[in-house]
């Protein structure tokens, strides 16, 4: 029987990818507001894990990360309305919360990874975005996300692992190509990171060879933060 592996945001970008991959090796059950799944619903979230019991892991990928249209307007970091700053924080942080606090409720062992970013570490280049700032909301979340996974895996170890991935920028066909320009440029790497590249950090971090890994951030961001 396969152990059961939980992905939220399975719909998005990375979680795609990660379902396709994992789906040979576990039990996948995926999370998405795509498929009706509403993350920020404590309710639901109470309900789905009591329904779903006995799971080995989960990745913790789902966000709020809105891509900036080419009419987007430059809004500076003073100027951001507080109801955008709530948005972030309630997807990003309050809900990757909700869910984790659930899967240690109902299972006595397992493996948490959830997802931050290289701008929950350091700040944003913002030379690197043109017309458009990136919204401290996004910053201020995900720096949320790395704190709380330490605390969580001090508290629940040694039985509940929690570890964080820091991944820095993944291509997609989509962006802009003047901005990938000016971030590879930026980047030890000179390059974004491919999606097949996501996969091996969750494989070590679900896998048994990692069982004194908790507490910790996984950087793979091309070297972006060693700079």
């Amino acid at each position: 029987m396969k152990k059961k592996l939980v992905i939220t945001g399975s719909e998005g970008l990375i979680g795609k990818k990660l379902v396709e991959h994992f789906k040979n090796t576990y039990e996948v059950l995926s999370l998405d507001k795509a498929l009706g799944h509403d993350l920020t619903d404590e309710t639901f979230v109470k309900k789905w894990f009591g329904e779903h019991k006995d799971l080995y892991g989960m990745i913790v990928c789902h966000a709020y990360n809105p891509v900036p249209t080419k009419d987007s307007k430059r809004i500076e970091p003073t100027d951001v309305p507080l109801s955008e700053v709530r948005d972030y924080m309630e997807v990003n942080a309050v809900s990757a919360f909700s869910v984790c606090r659930q899967f240690i409720k109902n299972n006595t062992s397992g493996s948490i990874i959830n997802v931050s970013s290289l701008y929950g570490v350091v700040s944003p280049k913002h030379h690197i975005y043109t017309d458009f700032v990136k919204n401290i909301g996004y910053s201020m979340s995900k720096a949320t996300v790395i704190i709380m996974s330490k605390y969580l895996a001090t508290y629940y170890a040694p039985d509940i692992r929690v570890n964080a991935v820091i991944f820095g920028g993944v291509e997609d066909p989509n962006q802009d190509t003047d901005f990938v320009k000016k971030y590879n440029a930026e980047t030890p790497m000179k390059r974004m990171m491919h999606l097949d590249e996501t996969i091996s950090v969750f494989e070590f971090l679900l896998d048994e060879r990692s069982s004194y890994v908790t507490g910790t951030e996984v950087y793979v961001d091309g070297g972006w933060t060693a700079w």
